[in-house]
């Protein structure tokens, strides 16, 4: 079979037309370091990638929600451990004052005290997160939870949860209800109480006070325990979101992007390969060169 000059010179165009592709398209995935960025690319590794890349954004926005309910809970039980002490505090102050051998001057020093802690207490009781809601308030989070005269509290009892999975949910604030009577004994109003009675000399009324502390000890310690169960579970399930979104990262990686040092090579063979194309065909035409 004779082979024309027009042939030959199709010929080396061609080599060179595909050379050039191939260092056009290893350049654009070193640039990238994608190796499919376009449908065309890999039609079935593009339609992969974009199922993870959703299934990765619904898990980040469930990993960010998880978060913000365990960064509520710890500043929440931050908040307990503080009443706790104050709680502490105004128990060994009512059994200073139950003691027969003090008199009314001495339990009005005390009464101060337990005013001041009253006011610490209910100032704690009504604080706000970052978001700028009342971490004790329930649903009614703007609301401020705890009278700032007499402790009464005034949110509702709703505990608000959140998504850790598509079909699991978890307890992601403390409701101000389980700081009162229903839950044991109204833990604020308590501490005025005793600062009254302690205030007026009144033993009967402090005693009184005193066995109330029994139960309020005891109530917020079992509180404590129950909001650190919660975080662990949402701890546990934040850290179960990031492993899955690392997880579908390398699936999205292995299925699109490009080993970079590979293309880098690949890329460097290829431009090598269109120089020798071009000088070949620079020399094909040279030598059909009719006026050459």
């Amino acid at each position: 079979m004779r082979v024309t000059d027009h042939r030959i010179v199709d010929m080396a165009a061609a080599a060179a037309q595909r050379n050039q592709s191939s260092v056009s398209d290893l350049s654009q995935q070193v640039s990238t370091g994608l190796r499919v960025s376009k449908p065309s690319d890999d039609p079935a590794a593009w339609m992969t990638a974009q199922r993870e890349k959703v299934r990765a954004a619904l898990n980040d926005g469930t990993s960010q929600v998880v978060d913000v309910g365990r960064e509520r809970l710890v500043a929440s039980d931050g908040a307990l451990s503080t009443l706790a002490s104050i709680i502490s505090q105004a128990r060994d102050l009512a059994v200073e004052g139950s003691n027969d051998t003090i008199g009314a001057p001495e339990r009005q020093d005390i009464a101060t005290q337990l005013y001041s802690l009253f006011d610490t207490a209910v100032a704690t009781a009504n604080t706000i997160n970052a978001d700028g809601e009342y971490l004790f308030s329930g649903n009614n989070s703007l609301t401020e939870p705890f009278d700032v005269t007499t402790g009464a509290y005034n949110g509702d009892s709703i505990a608000r949860a959140v998504n850790t999975a598509p079909q699991t949910t978890q307890i992601a604030t403390v409701p101000g209800s389980t700081l009162t009577a229903a839950n044991g004994v109204d833990l604020i109003p308590l501490i005025k109480t005793l600062a009254t009675a302690m205030d007026a000399n009144d033993k009967a009324g402090i005693q009184n006070a005193l066995g109330g502390f029994v139960t309020a000890v005891r109530q917020i310690s079992l509180l404590r325990g129950q909001t650190g169960a919660r975080m662990a579970v949402l701890e546990t399930a934040k850290t179960a979101h990031d492993q899955l979104a690392t997880r579908i990262q390398t699936s999205i990686s292995e299925g699109v992007e490009v080993d970079t040092v590979a293309a880098a090579s690949n890329l460097a063979k290829a431009s090598q390969a269109l120089a020798v194309s071009q000088t070949v065909t620079t020399h094909v035409l040279q030598l059909l060169d009719p006026v050459k």
